[in-house]
């Protein structure tokens, strides 16, 4: 209880301070010469934001409404939160911010592809929360196949795994590796529920793999686990790597997953396709 205290006041305190630094001007307010107020009013806030005056009172009083992801929105906009303004009201409000508003600014950070390329000849790739692939280097195309020749449901990691013939062969463990990335997949969904994506991948899946399907079923969740994963690769032959997933600053829902080679020839997996 007192912790929860904590958080409304703190979530009061930082609305108060975002809305007395703007400018009533900067939004096309008109104010009296001899206006006291410093930045915007609590009415003129609530009244851009959409909400009564009396509810976002209330709000910045501490006391015990709970705002809709909707609301935290429009008084990101009113406010005009940056990105980490607006995670860090979603997070004050205990709510989990839109994944894919935080997924649509990856290709715009080049600095993310770069931190991918330098670690070469590694593979590594980065994933968003329903397991898609959004960016990569060169050795996770040699392992994996060309991500870049691969619509966004082929760069899936459960529809690789699932829909694909030959990841079995090419996964020596593949119904532990399998049951694994669906337990993960699990908790992810968890945090997602209601999110179209996530069910129309779901229903797909149990569409194309009765494994899926059957296992689906059996509710396993599971965090990140460490170890180690060995492939059959049809080029590259017994490959074996620790993997790590971290996760991505200022992108809470992103991972970027890195595979370590277990002693192995790391050149295997920096040449290209038909090279020896």
């Amino acid at each position: 209880m007192e912790e929860d205290l904590k958080r409304r006041k703190e979530l009061g305190a930082f609305l108060k301070s975002r809305r007395t630094r703007i400018s009533p001007a900067d939004l096309g307010i008109q104010s009296a010469p001899h206006r006291r107020a410093k930045g915007l009013r609590r009415e003129e806030v609530a009244d851009i934001a959409g909400v009564s005056n009396i509810w976002y009172t209330w709000l910045e009083q501490g006391r015990d409404v709970r705002p809709s992801a909707q609301v935290l929105d429009s008084l990101g906009k009113a406010l005009q939160l940056n990105r980490y303004e607006l995670l860090h009201l979603y997070t004050l409000a205990e709510h989990r911010p839109p994944a894919k508003d935080w997924m649509s600014d990856i290709h715009m950070d080049p600095s993310l592809q770069r931190m991918l390329d330098k670690l070469e000849p590694f593979p590594a790739y980065i994933r968003g929360p329903r397991w898609d692939t959004l960016a990569w280097n060169h050795a996770a195309c040699e392992l994996f196949g060309d991500f870049n020749q691969m619509n966004v449901l082929e760069r899936n990691s459960l529809w690789r795994m699932f829909a694909r013939p030959d990841y079995p062969d090419l996964l020596p463990d593949w119904p532990y590796v399998a049951q694994s990335l669906l337990a993960q997949f699990r908790t992810s969904y968890g945090q997602h529920i209601g999110d179209p994506s996530f069910e129309e991948l779901v229903d797909l899946l149990k569409k194309t793999s009765e494994m899926f399907n059957q296992w689906w079923d059996h509710h396993e969740v599971l965090g990140i686990p460490l170890g180690l994963k060995r492939f059959n690769h049809p080029r590259l032959g017994e490959l074996a790597f620790e993997h790590q997933s971290l996760t991505v600053a200022d992108y809470p829902d992103l991972k970027m997953t890195v595979y370590i080679p277990v002693q192995v020839d790391t050149s295997r997996v920096e040449k290209g396709p038909g090279e020896s």
